[in-house]
């Protein structure tokens, strides 16, 4: 084979290796660029997402660390938001009054008023402060349960709730007076409590007492007991403070009997005067 032959030989094994070759070094440059993407975490062609994309996406978490949604921040400032509503006024309602022309007033009755149970409201409709509950305002009232009185009130009226079907009151410290017969006769009434706040009035066991203890104002007609005890403190029992109280046959009075001579008991309280009386300090107690 002469030179010329063999140089012709090389020339075209040359030509059909280079191709080869080439193909085989791009093949390897594909496999390295795609593992240095894989390490890097860069994103691949195909992959729909770009690298201009997850540089806005890290900025955008470098600027809001705490990864909170905007539109949601958004709302809880802006304008979506519920109103808060009103709490309903939960006082009773078509109540009548008598203002006093001064910018009090007195509860004076039912009125329209349908509630069993009532809750006195601070100011009338006319916008007059509610000081007092005014004379037999609810009197012999047979469809009265019970009262709630607002701290705004300082008298209950004479004869306020005389016989009507009131089961409970509770006096507020702000009551200053309480009228004569203001609960006397009430069948229903088992409890009167004062609070212990109150500077003229007390109470112990649900009965009404003057604040030094002195004065028995009134015995709930309602207690079905048939004793009551008297503390020795005691020195005037109030016209009708055991009205229509049946049910008591027996006194233990905690004093001695010369002592018991000497309570003033009022009109209206014969159930005082029939009943048998214990006196406990007679026997040193």
């Amino acid at each position: 084979m002469d030179k010329q032959e063999l140089k012709s030989k090389i020339m075209k094994g040359f030509t059909i290796a280079l191709p080869i070759l080439l193909v085989a070094i791009l093949a390897v440059m594909i496999v390295i660029a795609m593992n240095m993407i894989k390490e890097n975490s860069v994103p691949v062609l195909g992959d729909n997402v770009s690298t201009s994309s997850t540089t806005s996406s890290t900025t955008t978490q470098d600027e809001n660390p705490d990864n909170k949604d905007p539109e949601e921040d958004g709302n809880k400032d802006g304008e979506d938001q519920k109103p808060v509503e009103p709490t309903p006024d939960p006082s009773s309602k078509n109540l009548l009054f008598v203002s006093n022309g001064d910018g009090t007033c007195a509860l004076s009755g039912l009125g329209d008023c349908t509630d069993t149970f009532i809750i006195v409201p601070m100011e009338s409709p006319d916008g007059d402060i509610v000081v007092e509950i005014a004379d037999s305002a609810f009197k012999n009232s047979n469809s009265i349960k019970g009262i709630e009185f607002p701290e705004t009130v300082t008298r209950i009226g004479t004869y306020a709730f005389y016989g009507s079907t009131i089961r409970e009151v509770e006096i507020p410290s702000t009551v200053r007076e309480i009228g004569n017969y203001a609960f006397s006769g009430c069948k229903y009434l088992t409890s009167i409590d004062v609070d212990e706040d109150n500077a003229n009035y007390s109470s112990s066991s649900g009965i009404l007492y003057n604040k030094a203890g002195s004065t028995l104002i009134t015995y709930p007609a309602g207690k079905t007991d048939n004793f009551v005890n008297i503390p020795r403190e005691v020195d005037t029992i109030a016209n009708m403070a055991f009205y229509k109280c049946s049910s008591i046959k027996k006194v233990n009075y905690h004093g001695t009997s010369a002592s018991w001579r000497m309570v003033d008991i009022g009109a209206g309280n014969d159930v005082i005067d029939d009943a048998i009386v214990y006196c406990a300090g007679d026997d040193g107690k």
